[in-house]
């Protein structure tokens, strides 16, 4: 009961703002269903008031009256039709529509739990589902049937009362014998959906990362692994469908045994007078147009099972809400002009994945400042805290004296750049990829933020320019091209601080060094934060920080670190020995 009422308020919030629509269409239906119902029970009147005492101008308007209900029965059908059409595609793109709006309001937390792949299959294979399940086809099917089932039972009872209670006693035990099975149908349901999921993922994680298969001939590991999750996905799918088939399988088993019964005792009614022959052939026509939708009803179950397993995993993501939410008092933040200052920050991940701890520090406006250490030391959590893709566990984190958390997230995010290592452009043109920086800049100022960044004179020699298209996550660029245009679209914002977080690493030497040198040029005029575990670009910075498992092991500038024993000077003896180490002959 509580599973049927929290289906039906959300499937409500959907319907709710189309319901005269909703309500039109199911009259289409409801009219079908009484003209199918009276058009089988006008049997009786043909044989037992036209035919067999031969009147013959009654039998012309019985069959013109049907013809004329026949006429209405397709026009209004059609009318249903196109209006069940209508309302699907409407229901469904705003079930989408307000998916991918709730998804743009989640903090980065949800998206680290839950794969890309499995997100994408709930707003396009869950949310169809839920269209065929419970929209189009389920509710349609379910109104038709009902409808049908309610108008055959009332002429039943008109012709034969006796029959018709046998009939009724017959349609109940139909309707709830299989009602236990079908709740455990439905979270066996819920169970195919999410392993479904999880292959989806699972193949997104394949397709992306096909140069790592191959190279390392992980070809036959990665498709036992497939086979694997296929086998699990059987077993699971196997379980659920045959308790779908049961649960419309039961009805019909038990209306079969019904109308056997009722052909029996109808049969001896006839031949003892009891009733007429009209009476025992309409009575028959109408049991099986009971059965007919009976059949319909049951068949529709299964779909309508899926139907609602999909609606939960939908609700799913609409109960979830960001851990980064903008407080009700947030305040507008000042162009930033004074310092940033971590103030004893803790922050985990998870149980399992440790971010910072009691972290305090200051970086001055106008700095250049460098996070170094080695993999996993909390740098890179040092960047998620201050854009608020995560807030602090515990202590916070200010921004000219005020906590990030008492302001909105607009104002603190307009002022800062970001470049990472995992350059991500979309599948447009050179131009608009560079404005997504600032969706208000002019042509002109997209073009002086790739003058800035250095990469304006090679898009001019691309055939279509600017609108030349980058291709998949741009894959038409080189990587150094590729981190150019997000340091224009970083720039093109006009950042007060710019964030690189091992935004060369990927790169060539060469490449490297042109960057950095563009990025040397365009850090007199703001705050510069660099994450990197490459020591030899320590040189550049006016205060380094050296982190270790989540903590702050020492400050400074570089000369001071490296007279200091440590870390720092332990790396950067490394980087020095590795960059003047002579070079192996080629064999």
């Amino acid at each position: 009961m509580q599973q049927l009422t929290w289906f039906i308020k959300t499937i409500a919030k959907y319907i709710g703002p189309y319901k005269w629509q909703v309500i039109l269409m199911f009259c289409c239906i409801i009219f079908n269903a009484a003209f199918d119902s009276v058009s089988r029970v006008s049997l009786k009147f043909l044989v037992d008031a036209a035919i067999i005492p031969q009147n013959y101008r009654l039998l012309v308007l019985i069959i013109s009256l049907l013809c004329i209900g026949a006429i209405l029965y397709i026009a209004i059908g059609l009318l249903g039709n196109f209006l069940g059409a209508r309302l699907g595609i409407i229901i469904t793109n705003n079930i989408r529509r307000s998916l991918f709006e709730h998804l743009q309001g989640l903090s980065m937390e949800f998206f680290g739990r839950r794969s890309a792949g499995d997100i994408l299959k709930c707003i396009i294979s869950d949310v169809k589902t839920v269209e065929d399940g419970l929209i189009s086809a389920g509710l349609t099917v379910v109104v038709m049937a009902m409808s049908n089932i309610l108008f055959s039972t009332v002429f039943l009872f008109l012709l034969n009362w006796q029959l018709a209670t046998l009939t009724l006693m017959g349609i109940t035990l139909c309707v709830i014998a299989p009602a236990p099975i079908a709740q455990i149908a439905t979270a066996k349901g819920y169970h195919v959906l999410q392993k479904e999921g999880e292959i989806s993922s699972l193949l997104e994680e394949n397709i992306l990362s096909q140069s790592v298969v191959k190279l390392f001939g992980m070809e036959t590991r990665a498709s036992q692994e497939f086979d694997r999750e296929l086998n699990d996905l059987q077993r699971i799918y196997v379980r659920a469908m045959f308790l779908s088939y049961l649960v419309q399988r039961i009805p019909l088993i038990l209306f079969v045994l019904t109308q056997l019964a009722i052909l029996s005792i109808g049969s001896v009614m006839t031949y003892n007078n009891y009733i007429s022959v009209g009476t025992l052939v309409s009575y028959q026509v109408l049991l099986l147009n009971l059965n007919l939708y009976i059949l319909a009803l049951a068949s529709s179950i299964p779909i309508f099972i899926d139907g609602v397993a999909a609606l939960r995993r939908i609700t799913d993501i609409f109960s979830e809400t960001p851990t980064v939410q903008e407080s009700p008092d947030a305040v507008a933040l000042p162009h930033f002009s004074q310092e940033i200052c971590f103030d004893t920050v803790t922050f985990n991940y998870s149980t399992e994945r440790v971010g910072v701890k009691n972290l305090s520090l200051k970086i001055r406006h106008g700095e250049y400042v460098m996070f170094v250490g080695q993999s996993g030391a909390g740098k890179s959590t040092i960047v998620n805290l201050l854009t608020r893709f995560y807030d602090p566990d515990k202590g916070s984190i200010l921004l000219d004296g005020i906590d990030l958390r008492h302001a909105t997230l607009r104002s603190l995010r307009s002022q800062i750049g970001l470049v990472s290592q995992e350059v991500i452009l979309f599948n447009t043109s050179i131009r608009e990829n560079i404005r997504m920086g600032d969706l208000e800049a002019s042509d002109a100022q997209v073009e002086a933020a790739a003058k800035a960044a250095e990469i304006h004179n090679f898009i001019l020699t691309l055939p279509q320019g600017y609108e030349t298209r980058v291709g998949d996550r741009g894959g038409q660029l080189s990587g150094g091209q590729r981190q150019r245009i997000a340091l224009a679209r970083a720039l093109v914002r006009d950042p007060a601080i710019l964030i690189l977080d091992e935004a060369t690493s990927a790169l060539d030497v060469a490449t490297e060094a042109g960057i950095l040198a563009t990025i040397d040029r365009i850090a007199q005029k703001r705050t510069v934060i660099v994450i990197t575990h490459r020591i030899a670009q320590a040189l550049r910075a006016d205060k380094i920080f050296v982190l270790e498992h989540g903590s702050i092991t020492a400050s400074g500038h570089h000369t001071d670190l490296v007279e200091r024993e440590g870390l720092y000077a332990t790396l950067w003896q490394q980087g020095h020995q590795t960059s003047h180490s002579p070079k192996l002959p080629l064999s």
